[in-house]
């Protein structure tokens, strides 16, 4: 059974996706304080910040006392100030359950955010959609998603870009992570994951394919993608949504809530037996939106049905039947829904 977020916490959501949307730029630091020191008897004033990483960054604003020092320590302070009512109000968004990505997850969506990808098409897939997508919707998780994975799709290789000659991989080391290329199963296959050293947290890229799994170059990022089946059905209607962390809100795009839930499903087919768990992940997941989306507007899930490839309608029937477990408790007409879902095969 779904449960939804009182109308306060939803208007409070809301309000701050609402300024989060005007984000032009996401601080990767903690908001800072000024420090102070003596050079060769001479005060100056720096703002120190801390990256992800824990190292400190200090950044100097000239002269203590100094009318320009001033003024450049009163716009840190009024920004800091800014980025921590903004934590505090997604603390407590996160203490009422709201779906909330962990602090190095959210800091490397924001670089990608920083890097203008989602302004250009990228679209956020995988469980951190899902938490983004529930959010959207009011529904409210007896417990956070837990995922190690950051998966971002283009609708192309050649849809995105970053400027100033640099790659993907160096817009996730802005973070201070240390991310490096995850080399792939053969010697001659280039790396289509990026990790973060000494930690589980990993991003991998995305477009279209087939069920061979090919490996495409994505020029514009100075990287490789792995092609997926029936990934244009999930990203072709992709829309606004919001990742929130410990202390920011993360604009990016994300799939129809429709499509997602059925692309799930599909999902949950094309994994060997050895990755049952995830299997399993899938379905609970497709179930959950599914329901969600049901009650929010059934015909966006009408849509998503007669949009399904055709190729793809056993697997859809198939996984279906395998959620029917997974529907217990859930209003009849998600049950229906699935029902209608399996006599698609």
């Amino acid at each position: 059974m779904l449960t939804y977020h009182p109308d306060a916490l939803q208007t409070l959501y809301a309000s701050l996706i609402e300024s989060a949307a005007g984000q032009t730029h996401i601080s990767l630091q903690t908001p800072g304080t000024a420090a102070y020191k003596t050079v060769k008897g001479n005060d100056y004033t720096y703002w120190r910040v801390y990256r992800a990483d824990g190292q400190r960054s200090d950044e100097i604003l000239g002269v203590t006392d100094a009318p320009d020092t001033l003024a450049k320590l009163d716009q840190k302070r009024s920004e800091s100030a800014e980025a921590r009512a903004l934590a505090e109000s997604v603390k407590t968004l996160r203490t009422a359950k709201f779906a909330v990505a962990d602090n190095s997850s959210a800091l490397t969506i924001a670089s990608i955010f920083n890097a203008g990808l989602f302004k250009q098409g990228a679209v956020l897939v995988g469980s951190h959609a899902f938490g983004a997508l529930l959010n959207g919707l009011g529904v409210k998780l007896a417990a956070n998603y837990q995922t190690n994975d950051i998966d971002i799709g283009a609708a192309s290789p050649v849809a995105l870009a970053i400027s100033e000659d640099r790659s993907l991989l160096d817009v996730l080391k802005d973070t201070g992570l240390p991310f490096l290329e995850v080399p792939g199963l053969h010697p001659k296959q280039p790396a289509t994951s990026y990790k973060r050293r000494g930690s589980m947290l990993k991003v991998d890229l995305l477009v279209p394919g087939s069920e061979n799994y090919e490996t495409k170059e994505l020029p514009g990022l100075k990287a490789h993608a792995i092609g997926l089946p029936y990934f244009d059905f999930l990203i072709s209607e992709a829309d606004s949504g919001y990742v929130l962390g410990k202390d920011h809100i993360v604009p990016v795009r994300v799939p129809a809530p429709a499509r997602f839930a059925l692309h799930k499903l599909v999902v949950s087919t094309l994994r060997p037996a050895a990755l049952g768990v995830k299997s399993n992940k899938d379905l609970q997941q497709a179930v959950v939106m599914l329901a969600a989306t049901l009650e929010r507007n059934a015909d966006w899930v009408e849509a998503a049905m007669e949009a399904l490839p055709p190729a793809a309608r056993s697997r859809v029937a198939q996984a279906a039947d395998h959620a029917m477990p997974h529907a217990e408790g859930y209003p009849h007409l998600t049950v229906d829904t699935l029902e209608r879902l399996v006599a698609l095969g």
